[in-house]
């Protein structure tokens, strides 16, 4: 079974995946312990694909030029 463990700190997120439960809760205690909070670790996980700026602003660009 495939663990997600869910972290961030004062800028980020990150989502890391691990194999087994132990190696999952190995990793979240290593984040904390680096001073990530809101740390977690989750089953199943629904992660929607964030497109970063640049790529926004490249898509923005072809919509006008299309307009």
């Amino acid at each position: 079974m495939t663990y997600f463990i869910f972290a961030r700190d004062g800028t980020s997120r990150i989502v890391l995946k691990r194999d087994n439960r132990d190696a999952a809760e190995k990793k979240a205690r290593e984040l904390t312990d680096l001073g990530w909070f809101e740390v977690r670790i989750e089953e199943e996980a629904q992660i929607e694909k964030v497109e970063a700026p640049k790529e926004r602003a490249s898509q923005a660009a072809r919509t006008i030029e299309q307009a």
